[in-house]
């Protein structure tokens, strides 16, 4: 009993680590996203050398960027260990970053396609219009040009 005990309280460990990396990546990813608009900001608000705010964001960007690996690589890991635990070494493990990622790619795919069909219909739309206004400014030149000759 105490083996079963010991392992439900590792898993839970484990899924708590688990859930703590993909809130860590939501943020470095949020970070990685408001940091150069500060850096932005600061650059504009303050009399200082623009090149040593753009070197302090590519320097940021790189830690970032460690540092989101480094919490990837952990939760592989992790996951990994925990697959070997329960045996599981040969199944797919499920991306920290969300399960759902390749469905928002199908429905962003969707949502472009869409676009491009309420694009073309305005363009079919507006080459209609045009059509129309130089048919209707050929129909009166000839009328003014026999008024020019009465």
């Amino acid at each position: 009993m105490d083996y079963k005990n010991a392992y439900e309280k590792y898993v839970q460990m484990q899924m708590g680590v688990h859930e703590a990396n993909q809130k860590r990546i939501r943020v470095g990813l949020k970070v990685n996203i408001f940091l150069p608009l500060v850096f932005l900001f600061l650059s504009f608000v303050t009399n200082g050398s623009k090149l040593v705010f753009l070197i302090l964001w590519i320097v940021s960007l790189f830690g970032i960027a460690a540092y989101l690996i480094y919490v990837e690589y952990m939760d592989y890991k992790l996951q990994e260990q925990l697959a070997d635990f329960n045996g599981e070494k040969d199944e797919i493990r499920p991306a920290l970053i969300g399960a759902n990622v390749e469905a928002a790619e199908e429905q962003i795919s969707h949502r472009i396609d869409r676009i491009d069909d309420i694009i073309e219909e305005s363009r079919q739309k507006v080459a209609e219009k045009i059509e129309s206004i130089i048919d209707s400014d050929s129909e009166a030149k000839p009328e003014t040009k026999e008024k020019d000759n009465d």
